[in-house]
């Protein structure tokens, strides 16, 4: 029953994201189907024979509560939230440091809680969150902590789109997370206020300290960074070449406190309280110590919102687990993952929630089937086997979400799994003992020693294994609806595998048709001819696509910013060139002006007008003898000539187009 409704709640919710109505509108339907559900109900219970109209009644219910839920979180109707208040210069804003992410080269980047705004006559109460960059400064180091209250002014910033097509959008990825604006500060402009002491900020604030502690012994670098992020998800002083080695290797998600983590721990502590389950009411008080040691664990980790998640999904699916019912896990899950959305519904829209659902959702439906393919007499081999059944079932739920995410498949996961998995449980149980022992000062150096010796072999066995690059699958292009025709066409396989019936076999076939049609029309959105001006920082680009081939005009000699416009467009062939002072577009003749070149009497007048290098030239004297329909300014001219361009073009009435500010320019 559960799955239904989390499935209902979901379409609806879904719905939400694709479709903005009227909030009154929205409430107005809900109700409507809440009266109709009503209806509906006390029809049936006088039918001898059910119908389908309650069925029906009932999705429409539950999808209309997931469509409200959406509008209801949507910022533009919290009447507090800080995008609905009119920025004026001056304003002073009052906020709460709710999480420290990892810093970049130039700031330290905080996700801070919106609490007041301050004007000179008054102070009102705002919410949201904000994410928050302080420049670094040797001269003037400012380093905060979870819990603490600021004081900064209010110059909020939407955060930048992608630049160029295809690349990876961070604004979508905060507004995910319900940030929808940054402030760029100095450590001058950021005052400490004081220090918030609710339960959260106790939870972050004890993260901290167990991290400080654990600093204080002789860990190696690399050893202490995997430590912080597998026991505490602390990945801020990750390296990129070792995470990346992770992901190469089929092991990041051991870097993210996630379902794994608390499924493994879920797992020790019912063996460990095993004994308890002898007494009369045993098995409940062992479900409860599980249950609030897990809970005890989300703490340690700073209640971070994807443990906090995890937990809950566990808890739910703990409950299901004890009741040994055939379907009890099934729909413990289902619950947890409906009562999850319907607090939040942003959640289905966090990469890690979606592959967690999925995970533990494949291995309670695929691993059980998987393992029985399988008789094995021999006990380390067959406890090796039931390792390998559950990584294979969760890594088949989620290989078309991750490719399409991440574009790349990791081949030897399975390898890495077998190297990692069986020991886990004994990183987190003696993890979680040498950040106590650490916190209290009684960590032996033998065991600092012995833990640190695990962690680096640890890091050896992933780097070996990233090493093999011919097994790592990466740009693999997947679109969204190929990637849910995948899902389909894997529903159909295990209802198959369930029963070999007419019914099921149709349904393998839809599934089958859907996606050979998901990559035919794949196919044909790719469009067989493409010019794009790219936007690239003191650089210019303009890149020419035919079917396969791609030409490359560019000022310099690296296009790192292609990787992803080759693997969308499928581009075979690349090929590098100089740029030219014209070419002939689809909106017609396209002329270049930089600083290397004299502006010529133009005979003709160029439909576009492309301006780079900071020409130096009497723009108004250009624009009379170019006569353009259309200015773009690229990524390599100075700022404040781009803001001048921009005024003159506007009163003479031309398009203008700033790569820095509007992106790429695509002609097709």
């Amino acid at each position: 029953m559960f799955i239904r409704l989390s499935l209902y709640l979901l379409a609806g919710i879904l719905l939400g994201f694709s479709f903005t109505v009227n909030l009154r509108l929205s409430l107005v339907i809900t109700i409507s189907c809440l009266l109709f559900f009503l209806i509906a109900y006390y029809r049936s219970s006088r039918l001898i024979f059910p119908d389908i109209i309650f069925g029906i009644v009932t999705f429409l219910l539950v999808a209309s509560v997931g469509f409200t839920a959406v509008h209801l979180r949507q910022p533009e109707n919290i009447n507090s939230h800080y995008t609905n208040f009119d920025n004026e210069a001056g304003q002073i804003l009052k906020a709460e440091v709710s999480e420290e992410l990892k810093p970049n080269q130039y700031n330290s980047r905080y996700i801070i809680e919106a609490r007041s705004l301050q004007n000179k006559d008054e102070s009102q109460q705002i919410s949201g969150k904000i994410l928050l960059s302080i420049k670094k400064n040797l001269d003037e180091p400012k380093s905060l902590k979870p819990g603490d209250i600021l004081l900064l002014p209010f110059t909020p910033e939407l955060v930048k789109a992608p630049a160029n097509p295809f690349m990876f959008s961070y604004r979508n990825y905060l507004e995910g997370l319900k940030i929808h604006r940054q402030l760029q500060l100095t450590p001058s402009e950021v005052e400490v206020l004081s220090f918030n002491k609710g339960l959260h900020s106790y939870s972050r604030s004890l993260r901290t300290k167990l991290i400080d502690s654990a600093r204080e012994y002789d860990f190696s670098r690399n050893e202490l960074a995997v430590f912080q992020a597998l026991i505490l998800g602390q990945r801020s002083d990750l390296n990129d070449k070792l995470y990346k080695d992770y992901a190469a290797a089929g092991a990041v998600h051991i870097l993210a406190i996630s379902g794994l983590h608390i499924g493994i721990l879920l797992i020790m502590l019912n063996w460990l309280l095993k004994p308890l389950k002898r007494f009369k009411a045993g098995k409940w008080l062992s479900l409860m110590l599980c249950i609030v040691l897990l809970w005890s664990f989300a703490m340690l980790t700073g209640l971070q919102p994807s443990v906090v998640r995890a937990v809950t999904m566990f808890s739910f699916l703990a409950v299901g687990l004890n009741l040994k019912r055939k379907t009890g896990a099934f729909n413990s899950l289902a619950l947890s993952f409906f009562f999850l959305l319907l607090i939040d519904p942003f959640y289905i829209l966090q990469v890690g929630f979606q592959l967690s659902y999925l995970a533990v959702f494949s291995i309670l439906l695929i691993q059980p089937k998987l393992y029985g393919l399988i008789s094995i007499d021999h006990k380390f081999l067959d406890y090796f086997w039931k390792l390998s059944s559950v990584s294979i079932a969760a890594q088949i739920g989620v290989l078309p979400l991750s490719i399409y995410y991440f574009h790349q498949f990791p081949g030897l996961f399975l390898l890495t799994n077998l190297f990692i998995l069986p020991f886990l449980g004994v990183l987190l149980f003696s993890g979680i003992l040498v950040l106590i022992l650490a916190y209290i000062g009684w960590l032996p150096d033998l065991l600092v020693g012995l833990f640190n010796k695990l962690l680096s072999i640890m890091n050896w066995v992933v780097t070996e294994i990233a090493s093999i690059k011919p097994f790592v699958f990466s740009n693999i292009d997947l679109s969204i609806f190929q990637t849910i025709a995948f899902y389909l066409l894997l529903a159909g396989i295990m209802m198959l595998w369930q029963e070999l019936n007419y019914r099921n076999l149709i349904a393998f076939a839809i599934g089958l048709i859907i996606l050979q049609l998901s990559f035919i029309a794949n196919k044909f959105s790719n469009p067989s001819a493409e010019i794009v001006v790219m936007h690239r920082y003191k650089e210019s680009m303009i890149t020419f696509k035919e079917n396969k081939n791609l030409i490359v005009a560019t000022s310099t000699s690296e296009a790192a910013e292609l990787i992803d416009y080759i693997r969308e467009r499928k581009i075979e062939e690349l090929e590098k060139t100089r740029l030219e002072d014209f070419y002939m577009t689809p909106e017609g003749l396209l002329y270049i002006q930089s600083d290397s070149i004299n502006l010529p009497e133009l005979k003709i007048h160029p439909e576009i007008l492309l301006l780079r290098n900071s020409p130096r030239v009497n723009f108004d004297r250009l624009l009379i003898n170019a006569q353009p329909k259309q200015i773009i300014a690229d990524g390599s001219n100075y700022p404040y000539l781009i803001k001048k361009w921009k005024a003159t073009a506007s009163n003479k009435k031309i398009p203008f187009h700033a790569t820095a500010e509007k992106g790429a320019y695509i002609m097709k």
